[in-house]
């Protein structure tokens, strides 16, 4: 597949992709929140963190972003910007802290 040859938005790989990027992203924006309300004082200092596992994730967001922008780059900005809307209104961290659940620490 060269680069100027565009995988179609409909197919089982991209769909894929686009789902474990949004779900990535949520809890990374989840564990970018609880971290920016306990330096900036809204979460009190002894609420739990996150699993260290979830360091991963952040990697793994740009490895899934790049590979989207290798298969078709027009569909990974529509995907990046959406993302970037939802990050902007409490909709990524609300799926985050709901996927979460079960990880937080007591």
């Amino acid at each position: 597949m060269s680069f100027n040859s565009i995988m179609p938005y409909d197919t089982a790989t991209l769909i894929g992709l686009t789902i474990a990027y949004g779900v990535i992203s949520s809890i990374t924006t989840f564990d970018i929140r609880l971290i920016q309300g306990k330096k900036n004082g809204t979460l009190p200092p002894e609420e739990p963190d996150l699993p260290k596992w979830v360091e991963i994730l952040y990697w793994l967001e740009w490895i899934i972003f790049a590979i989207m922008v290798y298969l078709n780059w027009r569909y990974a900005l529509i995907v990046f910007a959406t993302k970037f809307v939802l990050k902007v209104l409490p909709i990524l961290e609300i799926i985050g802290n709901f996927l979460m659940t079960p990880f937080k620490k007591k």
